[in-house]
């Protein structure tokens, strides 16, 4: 049990939200799975194919995590298809690979459409029950309030394609069958993946940067390698832990990302900002700007160190090794 509840911490830390207003947003399909849900997750998923690239692989190739990085998830929520529901508002992205429209249904209602593309979906995995466009797939309902359409396009590790329908009618997954049917189709059809800008993040698997003496260094020599989504990995040992993420979001102008950060240099002219946070379960983490997009947005680049408050290892040090590891490795701007 220990070892269950220090993989569930890790994958919870890493999950965070990219500086999103949540306000508008539909709930997170894994916030509302259950406790026990879960646990049984994280317990598969200690069992399953542990890297990014072991594995059976995708169901298709048009599936396979390079060509889905680079798909722009509000390109898949086409006008033409939310018509179909009622009357399209404005697609909102957040992060890499979500996109948003809040729209009328044809009751004139709100409407709430998100596609989340290469999701991790462990637990919506050992529940596929049914079949949506040639794929396995997974409803979760809450009446009158949701529905998330999964479809697996991956099973080792479980990854896919969710759509959320935030809607107040009985029967949500209903317009929810049709997007991701829909999304389902063009990626095999029509994918249009997008060229990413110099220096972007986009393209960038996160389990394979760091090589493995940096791996061993930040998370011990019995480390395990764990994928979530397209852009996330930890690294999960005895009692350390460490992650790296690479995040589309909100920059702050003055780039206070949190008011306890500090700021280490962290060579090549390049700026970290640490927090070491002191809870239940220690984390130091280490932000830096990779490149400034449109806006108040921008690319970030996130390293974590993590373990129980029992383990004495230096958190913050650890963090700025791995850092200064990766660093090197991802194209400059």
């Amino acid at each position: 049990m220990p070892r269950l509840v220090a993989v569930l911490c890790a994958l919870l830390v890493l999950a965070g939200c990219a500086g999103t207003d949540l306000s508008k947003q539909p709930p997170s399909a894994r916030s509302t799975i259950p406790a026990k849900d879960a646990a049984d997750a994280v317990a598969t998923s200690t069992g399953a194919a542990p890297t990014g690239t072991a594995g059976e692989g995708p169901v298709d190739p048009a599936f396979a995590v390079d060509k889905l990085r680079l798909i722009d998830p509000c390109a898949l929520l086409e006008r033409d298809l939310l018509a179909q529901l009622g009357t399209p508002g404005e697609t909102s992205r957040s992060g890499f690979s979500r996109c948003s429209n809040f729209m009328k249904d044809k009751n004139k209602k709100d409407l709430a459409v998100t596609v989340d593309v290469g999701q991790s979906l462990t637990a919506e995995l050992n529940n596929a029950k049914k079949q949506l466009a040639g794929l396995k797939s997974h409803e979760q309902v809450l009446p009158g309030s949701a529905c998330f359409v999964s479809v697996i396009t991956q099973e080792k590790p479980g990854l896919g394609i969710t759509v959320q329908i935030g809607s107040k009618e009985d029967e949500p997954c209903a317009p929810g069958r049709v997007v991701a049917e829909a999304v389902v189709k063009k990626l095999k059809t029509k994918p249009s993946p997008v060229t990413p800008a110099k220096g972007s993040l986009l393209t960038l698997d996160a389990c394979s940067l760091p090589d493995k003496a940096a791996v061993t260094a930040a998370a011990g020599t019995q480390a395990r390698t764990y994928p979530y989504g397209l852009h996330t990995c930890s690294w999960l040992g005895d009692s350390e832990e460490a992650g790296l993420d690479f995040r589309l979001g909100f920059v702050p102008r003055d780039k206070k990302f949190d008011p306890k950060q500090t700021e280490v240099d962290l060579g090549n002219g390049v700026v970290g900002y640490q927090v070491d946070g002191s809870t239940a379960f220690p984390t130091c983490t280490i932000k830096w700007v990779q490149r400034l997009a449109s806006g108040d947005e921008g690319e970030t680049v996130e390293v974590k160190s993590a373990g129980p408050s029992k383990a004495t290892f230096n958190r913050c040090e650890r963090a700025q090794a791995l850092a200064k590891a990766v660093l090197p490795k991802i194209p400059r701007p």
